[in-house]
């Protein structure tokens, strides 16, 4: 389904021109978008590969893929701007202000691209209703996220339920609800579990990485970093020494190998790997028991796995 990646693209780029008819509003959205065009295009593909899947026979479904991806885009570019650890993305290098009214714009914009779709007033309609509760439990999650408020591994994983996993059943849902269905419990449980999955893994890489964006600098609690606190030995105080704020940054800046050999020591990455695994394996086991995801799971494979 690659090949549709460039339509989803155009389709953003289309809605935006239509809507965005000032400057510099129109300029910053349609550079964001071109941003976005050379990154994955996951949760569009899986709005029309459920759309598919359930029966769906329109083309309008692509207007559909791009209205979620236009609400995956602004969420990206809150959460860099929050964060403040992507400098080189086109939305962190216009005033943070101008940046922030660009990404509440193609939210709205989001919403007005699935109301305008051609499609029944009821599958519209349960679309739209379903997507503002996944983005409203996104919410929740986010600032849970935001304000570092985990404080053990079930509240961690209760943080991720809400903030990505809830995007992903987003994304599948939509495809699912305007091909005509109700609410799918088996595919939303699937696509909970794949979101799971994808979070520990992105843990594991910021984990591992020695840059702006690695977890540990940041002191952020994840289900690695919890756990390493949890299992560090003596020789290793000074890792939790630095979490709870008695040393600085540059105390730590030479220790990259030190926090890679305390991973292995506890076993953290090995950990986290683990469970990453057990909710793929979950995701897997779940295809198997939605019949209309028999002739997809390939390419739903291929989705998740990129």
């Amino acid at each position: 389904m690659e090949d549709i990646v460039p339509m989803i693209g155009q389709e953003m780029l289309r809605i935006s021109d239509k809507y965005f008819t000032t400057e510099p509003l129109r300029g910053y959205a349609l550079a964001f978008i071109r941003e976005k065009q050379a990154e994955s295009m996951r949760f569009g593909l899986l709005t029309m590969l459920h759309y598919r899947m359930f029966g769906g026979g329109s083309k309008q479904i692509l207007q559909a893929a791009a209205a979620v991806e236009l609400f995956i885009l602004a969420s990206d570019i809150l959460d860099d701007l929050q964060d403040g650890d992507a400098p080189h993305q086109a939305w962190s290098q216009v005033p943070p202000a101008a940046a922030m009214q660009t990404a509440a714009s193609l939210m709205v914009l989001s919403q007005q691209a699935i109301l305008e779709l051609d499609f029944g007033q009821a599958e519209r309609l349960r679309a739209a209703q379903m997507m503002n509760d996944q983005f409203l439990k996104a919410a929740n999650g986010q600032m849970l996220d935001l304000m570092n408020a985990v404080t053990d591994e079930d509240s961690y994983i209760a943080m991720v339920q809400l903030k990505s996993a809830a995007l992903i059943v987003m994304a599948c849902m939509t495809g699912v609800m305007l091909a005509g269905r109700e609410w799918h419990p088996m595919v939303a449980e699937y696509a909970e579990e794949v979101g799971m999955a994808a979070q520990i893994k992105n843990d594991i890489r910021d984990l591992l990485r020695w840059d702006d964006k690695n977890d540990f600098i940041l002191r952020k609690k994840t289900l690695l970093t919890l756990f390493l606190l949890e299992e560090i030995a003596e020789e290793d105080r000074w890792i939790k020494d630095y979490f709870e704020g008695r040393l600085r940054a540059e105390d730590v800046a030479d220790r990259q190998q030190m926090l890679e050999e305390a991973c292995d020591r506890t076993g953290a990455a090995l950990y986290g790997s683990v469970r990453m695994r057990m909710h793929f394996n979950r995701f897997q086991e779940l295809i198997d028991e939605v019949p209309e995801a028999a002739s997809a799971k390939d390419k739903l494979l291929q989705i998740f796995s990129s």
